[in-house]
């Protein structure tokens, strides 16, 4: 996921309001932040958080899913998160945390902190790039209580790659196995092959790849195909086009080919 922070955003309050709060949040180190523009359909997901229990602050965050290349890797997203202060009292919002599978991935502080007047709702995008269960975090206190120490309120969510899961649902189709391949360890699927152990002698012949055994009397490779579209190790393989070259009497010593 992104390290980097995102803008943080806020509330605009009426000026009269502001003129009668401004000398008791001024030394108090807050801030009335300028949100940045909302869509139509984030507004009216943000009015539709509901003050849940007895708390003071009602977290909801979003399922996402991500953007990604055509390798279901490079992946964009952003995560909406959002805070109503279910309180009458105004609250400051100080940190917002994400964590992934219990582990903290992400973290703001905000200074000076973002004020929320109750029954409004505070609001943070979050960039992300990995998929997986997500947790936000929201820590707030009474506007003007620096020695307080925070409150905490949660939200969990998912965060999807739907191009990975396409590539998930296919490998299961060719009754693969979904790991991490090849010298560079990339994730992609091994599948099955349907011409395991038919002799070969060129790589061309197989499916997946011609596993070396012998040379012939004449010096011909052979081998036998293998059983997966994928290796990860070193292994004897005859070559694509290697019937095609001519024929080295005696034949060299077979090298090991990394994968």
């Amino acid at each position: 996921m992104s390290s980097s922070s995102p803008p943080r955003s806020g509330f605009t309050l009426p000026l009269t309001t502001f003129l009668l709060l401004g000398l008791g949040l001024a030394a108090g180190g807050v801030s009335f932040a300028k949100p940045g523009k909302a869509s139509g359909s984030e507004a009216g997901a943000a009015a539709k958080i509901a003050c849940a229990g007895a708390g003071s602050v009602t977290v909801a965050a979003t399922d996402v899913k991500l953007k990604c290349d055509a390798g279901h890797k490079n992946c964009d997203g952003e995560i909406p998160v959002r805070a109503k202060n279910c309180s009458q009292d105004f609250l400051e919002v100080v940190q917002l945390e994400m964590y992934e599978s219990d582990r903290r991935s992400f973290s703001i502080d905000y200074k000076p902190a973002s004020v929320v007047p109750p029954g409004q709702v505070w609001q943070e995008k979050v960039p992300w790039t990995t998929s997986g269960d997500v947790e936000a975090v929201v820590y707030f206190r009474p506007t003007g209580q620096r020695e307080t120490s925070p409150e905490a309120a949660r939200a969990k969510l998912q965060v999807s790659n739907p191009a990975l899961d396409a590539a998930k649902r296919a490998c299961e189709k060719c009754n693969g196995t979904w790991g991490a391949f090849g010298v560079g360890k990339t994730p992609a699927c091994n599948c099955k092959t349907r011409d395991a152990g038919k002799t070969c002698h060129d790589g061309n012949d197989c499916q997946g790849f011609c596993m070396f055994s012998h040379y012939d009397a004449e010096g011909h490779e052979y081998g036998k195909c293998s059983d997966s579209d994928k290796l990860s190790g070193c292994f004897e393989i005859v070559d694509k086009g290697a019937s095609k070259r001519p024929v080295k009497k005696p034949p060299p010593r077979k090298l090991a080919t990394c994968l």
